[in-house]
Parts: C-alpha cells; sequence; structure tokens
C-alpha cells in the first residue's frame, strides 16, 4: 500500500516539473520555447519604415465645373422655346421669350418720365445757381429725378426678364416639361439646368483620420467607370472644407480636373477618387496581422540566427491592414509572417523574405 501511494506522488511531481518548467506557457506564445528541432519554413518581411497612408480612397458623383439652374423672374405666355435638351448654348443666349407687349410699354413709359425729370433737375440747377429757386426746390426736383430713374430701371429689368437667357455656357442637363410654346410661364419656374463640362469635379467626403493627410493642391486621380474607355484622369485637389458636414460627420474635399473626354462624360456619373496624400515622416510599419498578443500585450516574431525570437512591441495608429510601431523594432529585422499560431521561441526556421514592411499592402 506505501509502495502504490508513493508511486502516485512521484507521478504528481513529474506532471507538475513538466507544467511548470520552461515551455509551459500557451503553445505557441511568447513566452514557449521550441519542441521540435525541424527548420519550419516561413514567409517574413524586413521591417522598413513607410507612409501609415499613401493615399485617400473615395468614391463620388461626377459634376460640370459649374452648373446653374435658369429661373423664370418674369411670368406670361411663352412665345418661342430656342432650345432642347442636350443643346450646347453660350452664355447670354436667349432660351425662351415671353410676350411682352406690356413689359415694353411700361418700359418705354418710364423712360420717358425719367428722361422729362432729368431736364427739371437741369433747370432747377441752372435757376438754383441763378437765385432764382430755393435749395429745397433744387432738392426735390433732385428727388423726383431719383425715383424716375429707379422706377425707369425696374420697368427695364421687368421688360429684359421677358427674354430668359443662359447665365453660362455649357450643356442643357435637364428642361422643364412645362416650357413650351403657348404656356403660361410663373415667376420662379425652372426653366432648365446648364452644366459646363469643359472641366469637371467629384466632391467625396472624407473622415477624421483622412482629412488631416490632405491638403489643396494635392495631385489625384479619377476613374470613371462608364466613360473614356476605363481611362485614368491627373486631377488635383481645388478646396479642402474647414469643417465637417453637420448631417454626415464627414468632411468635403473636391476634386477636379480637365474634360478630355468630351461629351461622353456626364454629369451624375459615377467615379472613385485616388488622392495623394501629405508627406509625413516616414514610420515603422508592420502589416496588423503580423502581429500577436500574450496577456494583452503586443508582440511580432522575428527570425534571429534561424529562430524564432518574440518581441514586444508598443504599437501606434492602426490604418486597414497596417499598424504603426512606436517602439520594439528598429528596422532591417526578419519579421515572420506565416506560422504564427504555432510558433514557439527558439523555433528552428528558415525564412524567405517577400518584401518589406513598410511598403506591404
Amino acid at each position: 500500500m506505501k509502495r502504490a501511494l508513493w508511486g502516485v506522488l512521484a507521478a504528481g511531481a513529474l506532471v507538475a516539473l513538466v507544467s511548470c518548467g520552461p515551455g509551459g506557457g500557451r503553445p505557441g506564445g511568447p513566452g514557449g520555447v521550441a519542441q521540435s528541432q525541424e527548420p519550419r519554413a516561413v514567409e517574413a518581411l524586413t521591417v522598413s519604415r513607410g507612409n501609415l497612408l499613401r493615399s485617400v480612397e473615395a468614391a463620388g458623383i461626377v459634376a460640370g465645373i459649374t452648373e446653374a439652374y435658369v429661373v423664370s423672374e418674369t411670368q406670361g405666355i411663352i412665345q418661342s422655346v430656342s432650345f432642347s435638351l442636350g443643346d450646347p448654348v453660350e452664355r447670354g443666349q436667349v432660351l425662351v421669350k415671353v410676350e411682352d407687349t406690356i413689359a415694353r410699354l411700361n418700359m418705354e413709359q418710364a423712360k420717358q418720365q425719367s428722361e422729362t425729370a432729368q431736364l427739371d433737375l437741369d433747370a432747377a440747377e441752372r435757376l438754383f445757381q441763378a437765385g432764382s429757386v430755393s435749395r429745397a426746390d433744387l432738392n426735390r426736383a433732385r428727388s423726383n429725378a431719383s425715383g424716375a430713374q429707379a422706377r425707369y430701371e425696374s420697368a427695364l429689368k421687368v421688360y429684359r426678364d421677358t427674354s430668359i437667357r443662359a447665365p453660362l455656357g455649357g450643356s442643357v442637363a435637364q428642361k422643364d416639361a412645362a416650357v413650351a410654346l403657348g404656356n403660361f410661364l410663373s415667376p420662379g419656374t425652372r426653366i432648365a439646368r446648364i452644366v459646363d463640362i469643359s472641366s469637371l469635379k467629384v466632391e467625396v467626403a472624407l473622415g477624421e483620420t483622412q482629412i488631416g493627410l490632405v491638403r489643396a493642391g494635392a495631385p489625384a486621380t479619377v476613374f470613371i467607370p462608364a466613360a473614356c474607355d476605363e481611362q485614368l484622369f491627373e486631377a488635383a485637389v481645388t478646396a479642402v472644407a474647414a469643417g465637417s458636414d453637420p448631417a454626415t460627420g464627414s468632411f468635403p474635399v473636391v476634386v477636379s480636373w480637365e474634360n478630355l473626354c468630351g461629351d461622353r462624360v456626364k454629369s451624375g456619373m459615377s467615379a472613385t477618387v485616388s488622392i495623394q496624400t501629405r508627406q509625413e515622416q516616414p514610420v515603422i510599419l508592420v502589416p496588423s496581422a503580423a502581429l500577436v498578443e500574450e496577456a494583452g500585450v503586443p508582440y511580432v516574431y522575428t527570425a534571429e540566427a534561424g529562430r524564432v525570437a518574440p518581441k514586444r512591441v508598443r504599437t501606434g495608429r492602426r490604418l486597414g491592414n497596417v499598424t504603426e510601431i512606436v517602439d520594439g523594432l528598429e528596422g532591417g529585422e526578419v519579421l515572420i509572417m506565416t506560422g504564427l499560431g504555432t510558433l514557439r521561441k527558439g523555433d528552428p526556421v528558415t525564412a524567405t523574405v517577400v518584401g518589406e514592411s513598410g511598403t506591404w499592402q
């Protein structure tokens, strides 16, 4: 009986020694030790520096460099319509003509009254110089002339508004269905939308981590899948918002470029924009997948003299699949990328370097 008890105790002590000895931690964890002597083939990267974000990708809608709605400021029966959907138009070109008889007569009457008031003012000034009228009479004459001129200018505008003109050169992107010969036109009616597509722009929305890396004048490329044989256009950032959009929390950025595709590009098409970011001091970067944790502490595995060497690191910013290493790596180390779940400290490995961590995507 005693011999059997000693046997059980000895077996228990042996188990305790094994569990408390080196390598008794998590299999594959940084605290483990090598158990296998056969070198394992792993892929690795040379630790290097790079920019955390080399470009910003975003999507938006193509628009003409200038777009405007033509809105009626007058009312009356439409006498003529001289444009169609898609037509090219020039700035100042008459698009719609409204019946103008009353407006023309009012303008002519106001013009005559203004001219008469000006003659009265000229006479009053001569008489005042001769001492024949008082200053009060002169001031009344001036007031009458000013009022008559204002009424004439107002009547002239009403008359001119009966000819609705294009405010800019471009192409007609939209035409209101009510704009037809014989229809009654009311003030505020949208006549058309005109877009100038000699140059184009896209407004994109960026987040907080991106907006600080973008500056006005930064080069960019634009891709419009539906036009121009999938050509990439060289563009530039022309505006960066000083604050976020209250509705979305994002930051608007405008990218513009010269239209080299003519009317094959349409306002309203979807586009993808890639903006080169502001150049900053390069930092140590590693793929986020290369990081492992032991009790909440981040580590990476490196290969030194053919064996696994865990290194504790301190991480910084993280963007997508890339993480900045603030402390723990200097550059030049061989960073193991494969087999991380089963590696142990001191395991023999044969590392094949397939690139640099600073430029790895």
